[in-house]
């Protein structure tokens, strides 16, 4: 890669842009989840140029781009909610050639990423919906439109004091449970995971998919019942803030919620048990989504280009990252090289190790005893470099090992075609 040699990057770190060079510092932005001050680090380290980050949310980071700022951007991040705007729907970017890539290699690559029509097949129609957002062809797949580094497969965190296991969207909906659930406020992610609930119980019209991309009728049906439920009581509250949603089941004010796998851990920190489900295989299954990032046009004008492929194929496709972004409990589309994400290194780092990375992607359990499961933090965890034993009581990870979890996706997040209907719509939940 060019520029890959620190000396070298530090060489340009003074240029400007334009007929001067490459301007730097680098330009990223992003939401917190995906943009850190780790990996910002991780890039100088290894390339020698300086990377500025800027938090924002994805519509923040929607509202920056298409209001010019992607003239002066060289790459953002989202979640695959948010990324169709600037890539598809008002491009402002740049596709990634998958020739660019020296660790973009199909035999390395989940097919998740590389074959989402066989590996998703179940999804039905939803897997255009995988395509349209990964590939600018999907028949030809040579470039990325929206270059993928972690995802998750999204369930609910639930006390296992109060409740017992989980593996069913439904389980929002039991009246034994009234009062004590919460559900976030985000319109894309809460009414498809009620369109599972009405679908597997044959009270909406439908297939699964159409999860993803709900019809006018599916979306009305949807969200009257959401707001039956509200007015019944159901829900202890809504959660909008990442940080709502731990307090609430910290506080043991709720006791099952479709929180983010992240927070599940945060809720253990404060104490209290909290499991992460593993879902049924079917209509029910788990919530799918990825992160990625994409080259924005200012990164042509600035040089910048390799810069941003730097970043997305040395950093965050190599040793180091998959460690990293694991302690939040997502995972990488390289998982499948072994010999370099469990068992080697490169100019980025070590690799995961050989107790961490079959605790996270083989379902096997630790090396040593876990006395409360629940309450496990893997960031707490002395992982062993070296090979050993999994031990008969040792922990878990929530939700079991990644092949099992794709087998078990029920719906690939998206921003779905009828928007504006289901932003007017949730209002009226919003309001009950």
């Amino acid at each position: 890669m060019a520029y890959g040699g620190a000396a070298a990057g530090a060489a340009l770190a003074g240029c400007v842009g334009g007929d001067d060079g490459p301007a730097r510092p680098l330009e990223w932005i992003g939401p917190d989840w995906a943009v850190s001050d780790e990996q910002a680090a991780k890039m100088e380290e290894m390339s020698g140029v300086e990377v500025n980050t800027t938090i924002a949310t994805i519509g923040d980071t929607q509202a920056q781009l298409l209001g010019g700022g992607s003239e002066n951007t060289d790459v953002f991040t989202s979640d695959t909610t948010g990324s169709g705007a600037l890539t598809r729907d008002n491009p402002v970017t740049i596709p990634m050639p998958v020739d660019d890539l020296e660790n973009w290699d199909e035999e390395q690559i989940s097919d998740l990423f590389t074959d989402p029509a066989e590996r998703l097949s179940h999804l039905g129609e939803q897997v255009e919906t995988v395509n349209d957002e990964l590939w600018v062809d999907g028949d030809t797949r040579d470039e990325i439109l929206f270059s993928p580094y972690a995802y998750n497969f999204d369930a609910m965190g639930y006390n296992p004091s109060f409740v017992d296991d989980v593996s069913l969207w439904s389980t929002q909906f039991d009246e034994q449970y009234e009062g004590e659930v919460i559900v976030g406020e985000t319109a894309a992610i809460t009414i498809p995971q009620a369109i599972m609930h009405l679908l597997d119980n044959d009270m909406i019209d439908g297939d699964i998919g159409q999860l993803n991309n709900p019809t006018q009728d599916q979306l009305d049906t949807a969200i009257d019942f959401l707001i039956e439920q509200k007015d019944a009581g159901q829900f202890r509250s809504t959660w909008e803030a990442y940080g709502e949603s731990v307090t609430l089941m910290a506080g043991e004010e709720a006791v099952i919620g479709d929180i983010w796998q992240p927070a599940a851990m945060d809720v253990r920190r404060e104490g209290t048990p909290c499991t992460y489900a593993t879902m049924s295989e079917g209509i029910q299954g788990y919530r799918y989504w990825y992160g990625g990032m994409a080259t924005l046009e200012g990164a042509r004008e600035r040089q910048n280009v390799e810069q941003v492929t730097f970043l997305y194929d040395q950093v965050h496709l190599g040793a180091w990252f998959p460690g990293f972004v694991q302690g939040r409990g997502y995972s990488v589309p390289h998982y499948e090289n072994e010999e370099l994400v469990r068992d080697g290194s490169d100019e980025s780092g070590e690799g995961m190790g050989p107790e961490y990375y079959d605790w996270a992607y083989r379902g096997e359990a630790t090396y040593e005893e876990i006395d409360e499961p629940s309450l496990f933090d893997p960031l707490d965890y002395d992982w062993s470099m070296e090979e050993g034993s999994p031990d008969s009581n040792g922990g878990t990870r929530d939700s079991g090992p990644i092949e099992e979890r794709i087998d078990r996706i029920g719906f690939f997040q998206i921003w779905p075609s009828e928007a504006d209907y289901m932003v007017s719509r949730w209002e009226d939940f919003l309001a009950a």
